[in-house]
């Protein structure tokens, strides 16, 4: 039996939350209210209408990426979801780390030390948006990364891996994710999640990507040929940590 079509404050609701944690183009946001509200009709036309009301309130703003026009929710829309109970509960925190990084300037000098920085930054970012992740940070020498899913984080970490290890310049690249609650603060996150996934990061070695268990859980098929690499101690944890490498 179909469901009844959302009403519009639903809705906008519903493409808020869609849009909290990622760039989202308005063909998966159709994708996304169907699954939503299966057998409501104009769910496409009313999206789009829905959308330029955001846009034009602040709560969302546009981004173009390789010609397609994306939206996502700004710290206004943030808000708005918060104070209305309807953020997401969970997400997939990812760090990077660029290893090395003090031995650039030493080794090609402040400039081209730069330049290499530059051109590393870019390829992971190249992956995040791909994947649809969300850019919270820069940290020095890394990025702070969310997702709404585990799976697109894991095959976004991969990627940042395969992408760093072919690249001529040769620098080396840690990562480490965890998934769960955040705490929002402005367009930043906090808590436990966010710590674990650093912790994590920092516990990797360059080239190597790991994931807490339930984060390999939730990832499904794309963190099958995860390995475990044991029960690792982190700082600020009682409780050591299940953890996996991907291969």
């Amino acid at each position: 039996m179909p469901s009844p079509s959302p009403s519009t404050a639903e809705l906008l609701l519903d493409v808020l939350e869609l849009t909290a944690l990622s760039a989202t183009s308005t063909r998966q946001l159709t994708a996304d209210l169907r699954d939503r509200h299966e057998g409501a009709c104009g769910l496409g036309a009313r999206l789009k209408g829905g959308l330029d009301i955001l846009e034009a309130e602040g709560f969302v703003e546009p981004t173009t990426h390789l010609g397609r026009r994306l939206y996502r929710a700004t710290a206004l829309g943030l808000q708005t979801l918060e104070e209305r109970g309807r953020y997401p509960n969970g997400a997939t925190v990812l760090f990077t780390d660029l290893v090395g990084s003090t031995a650039l300037i030493g080794a090609h000098g402040e400039a081209e030390a730069h330049a290499l920085r530059l051109r590393h930054f870019a390829l992971l970012r190249a992956a995040v948006v791909r994947h649809g992740g969300r850019e919270v940070k820069g940290l020095g020498d890394g990025l702070m990364i969310v997702f709404r899913a585990a799976g697109p984080a894991v095959a976004c970490a991969a990627e940042m891996q395969r992408s760093v290890k072919a690249d001529e310049d040769g620098l080396g690249l840690r990562v480490g994710l965890h998934i769960g609650p955040l705490l929002r603060e402005d367009e930043d996150f906090h808590g436990t999640t966010v710590i674990v996934a650093a912790r994590l990061c920092d516990r990797a070695e360059s080239g190597q990507v790991l994931l807490s268990g339930d984060v390999r859980e939730a990832a499904g098929a794309a963190a099958a040929a995860a390995e475990f690499v044991g029960d690792l101690e982190l700082k600020g944890l009682e409780r050591p940590m299940p953890t996996y490498a991907l291969p």
